[in-house]
């Protein structure tokens, strides 16, 4: 993510140049790329707003030594802009694989200028703990094989994972549809998990095919601040895949003491003892 000067950030630099002191030179190696690289040397240009002045290299090696000997006080202490030329560098250069390191170079250079420019709007939705909702959920919406109909309910299984901050979710079907010519279904798709305008919001993409899932949660039980983890939660989600309509279908996850992979995919009548009246309720399924 663009340097923002929080307290993580500061701390990842400072252990990552720890790191790279023990090897023999490659502080100053670090220092001459940075100097070398053309989109640090437009990052400090658009700060200094002088595209012409005399270049003398954008840090050296003698600044990261102080750095890294200094510990976190130093850091915090250095200018901001200097941090971002380092930060910024090493985590989109793969000949520094460090743990601040993000395979990025894929993505277009405009993307990561807004992503930098809106860094802050940006990393708002992502500024909720969202570890409550940790671990294995029962996944229950309409099938999407037959969206028409509501006697058919398709049973997803479902994982939320908080690393460092960020919270990420993984759904995955396998299963064969009788009621849809058999077909083997077998989809898994990954992404972020936001809290935004009050919703847990869920974006994510096929890792198996081109797709995208979008799901909003308006209700869940327990509180995301609470002393217990999230068992329920509610709302409505669409999926994207092919150029035609993509209607919203309304979705209920569950927590489940089963590990994630144990849990059967499937489709499911509305009569199955999995489907409360509460779940039969929030899909429309009319059950009396």
């Amino acid at each position: 993510m663009p340097w923002m000067e929080t307290e993580e950030q500061n701390r990842r630099l400072l252990e990552t140049l720890q790191q790279l002191a023990k090897e023999e030179g490659a502080l100053g190696r670090l220092a001459g790329a940075i100097s070398a690289d053309e989109r640090a040397q437009k990052t400090d240009e658009a700060r200094s707003g002088d595209e012409h002045k005399d270049f003398l290299g954008l840090i050296d090696a003698t600044t990261l030594d102080r750095w890294q000997k200094g510990g976190l006080a130093r850091i915090k202490k250095a200018r901001s802009h200097k941090k971002r030329l380092v930060f910024e560098f090493l985590e989109r250069s793969p000949d520094f694989l460090t743990p601040i390191y993000r395979p990025i170079s894929q993505l277009p250079f405009g993307l990561l200028d807004y992503a930098g420019e809106h860094g802050e709007r940006i990393t708002q939705p992502f500024a909720k703990d969202l570890s409550r909702l940790d671990g294995a959920f029962e996944l229950y919406r309409p099938a999407w094989t037959t969206p028409s109909r509501r006697d058919r309910v398709l049973v997803s299984r479902l994982q939320f994972k908080t690393e460092d901050g960020f919270t990420r979710f993984r759904e995955e079907q396998d299963y064969v549809d009788p009621g849809f010519h058999d077909a083997q279904i077998n989809e898994i798709d990954e992404g972020a998990v936001m809290f935004t305008a009050a919703c847990i919001v869920m974006f994510g993409l096929g890792m198996n095919a081109e797709r995208v899932k979008f799901f909003v949660a308006d209700s869940w039980h327990d509180a995301l601040n609470g002393p217990l983890p999230v068992t329920r939660l509610s709302g409505t989600m669409m999926g994207v895949s092919g150029r035609k309509q993509h209607p919203g279908f309304p979705f209920v996850a569950v927590r489940t003491r089963k590990p994630f992979a144990d849990i059967e995919t499937g489709i499911v009548a509305p009569d199955d003892p999995r489907l409360d009246r509460e779940i039969a309720g929030a899909l429309g399924l009319g059950l009396s």
